[in-house]
């Protein structure tokens, strides 16, 4: 179900290569890490993440799309996120996806195709 050929230590070293237009670095050298609380919840629909109410600044999501995300995500802005989106239609339940957050599908669980996967 999980695909392995995302290599999150090379799209860093891309990622800090990049300059904007004065030739200054948009990302800082030293990475910080960022800890998010998703607790597992049947009652929400998979592929989606609800507030908790229980842990402030926490989610709930669907077992099976906790175990679809990535957990190498890089933090980033929605336009850094634009930048890296990899879009595809699930060849399976054909729901869009993002494949930059995803080892799976994480409505249906089918597993992305190869030739599809940077």
């Amino acid at each position: 179900m999980s695909s392995d050929n995302f290599d999150p230590q090379a799209a860093y070293e891309t990622l800090m290569k990049v300059t904007n237009a004065v030739g200054q670095k948009h990302f800082i050298d030293d990475p910080e890490a960022y800890q998010i609380q998703i607790r597992p919840d049947k009652s929400i629909s998979p592929g989606k993440f609800l507030n908790d109410p229980i842990l402030p600044g926490g989610y709930k999501a669907h077992p099976t799309t906790i175990r679809a995300m990535r957990k190498d995500i890089f933090v980033g802005t929605t336009e850094v996120f634009d930048d890296l989106a990899f879009i595809i239609n699930c060849e399976s339940c054909k729901t869009e996806i993002d494949i930059q957050f995803w080892h799976f599908c994480p409505y249906c669980e089918a597993s992305f195709p190869k030739s599809r996967v940077k």
